[in-house]
């Protein structure tokens, strides 16, 4: 018998308990990796952004031809009670998941409708200004073809290991040419004398919070825009942050060792990331209001 855990999960409309949620073995996403999946933070029952996640999300779908999928009006609604049935006092962990089905034979697609399936779990506070993490250099890749989040993630998993060994919080991707592209698991900012700066949406994962962060900044005054960033230039920044749905903004403290410097109380960063917990938390009261 598994230990009761908190939270819920919705699979293709219907609740359960987190431990006795399950899908078929021959699930398309279990099989092939064949699925797409945004995760994002919910307060009070209310998701931040849900709205952009789930354009990204049928985007995707629409872009690798998942066919027979809900409306995303509906997946608002599961989502929705799927929070309610969960009932977390504090912050929760969101995860939609949407695989090409069950029922596929080899590589042909299944003939029905996608699985769906929604977890809304407990989640660790978001970090306070002052909590920055160190970073690591990663290997060489190639620039970001696709703004599709697939649950094909086994080459994050076996960098998030490389990370680890390193002592470090979070590895950045940079392109054969020695720029930056992305995190593991986030977007990168640098702010190069005063003005923050994040890669291209064509190197990296066009992230929600990354696209809130530069709203945020323009509409109170800082020049934020998206730029090149080579490496060199990231490594001599006046700060270094990183933005994750999940995670919020984080502050880099150390790259490969190498102090960045970090301007404290009414820095860049201190700035935004004050914008982005007033955001959060005026979008959770206009919801409920």
């Amino acid at each position: 018998m598994s230990l009761a855990q908190a939270g819920c999960i919705c699979v293709n409309g219907r609740l359960c308990e987190p431990g006795q949620a399950t899908v078929s073995a021959l699930d398309a996403g279990f099989l092939l990796g064949d699925g797409l999946f945004e995760s994002l933070r919910a307060s009070g029952g209310v998701p931040y952004l849900l709205e952009r996640h789930l354009r990204r999300l049928f985007a995707a779908a629409a872009e690798l031809e998942f066919a027979n999928m809900p409306s995303p009006d509906a997946v608002t609604a599961q989502t929705l009670r799927t929070l309610r049935r969960a009932a977390l006092p504090d912050d929760a962990y969101v995860r939609i998941t949407v695989t090409r089905g069950t029922g596929g034979v080899g590589l042909a697609p299944p003939a029905g409708a996608p699985t769906v399936v929604i977890a809304a779990l407990p989640t660790q506070p978001l970090a306070r200004a002052d909590q920055a993490i160190a970073a690591t250099v990663l290997g060489r890749r190639r620039e970001r073809r696709a703004a599709a989040k697939s649950t094909s993630w086994q080459p994050a998993v076996l960098a998030r290991r490389r990370v680890q060994r390193c002592g470090a919080d979070e590895g950045i991707y940079v392109s054969a040419s020695g720029r930056v592209l992305e995190g593991v698991a986030s977007n990168v900012f640098a702010v190069v004398d005063g003005v923050p700066v994040t890669p291209p949406a064509r190197q990296c994962l066009p992230g929600i919070t990354r696209a809130r962060v530069l709203e945020l900044a323009q509409a109170h005054g800082l020049p934020a825009h998206e730029a090149p960033l080579e490496l060199d230039a990231l490594m001599r920044a006046d700060e270094v942050f990183v933005t994750n749905a999940v995670q919020g903004l984080r502050a880099i403290d150390t790259v490969s060792g190498v102090a960045i410097g970090r301007q404290g109380p009414g820095g860049v960063f201190d700035t935004l990331h004050r914008l982005y917990a007033l955001d959060r938390a005026g979008a959770s009261q206009e919801t409920t209001a």
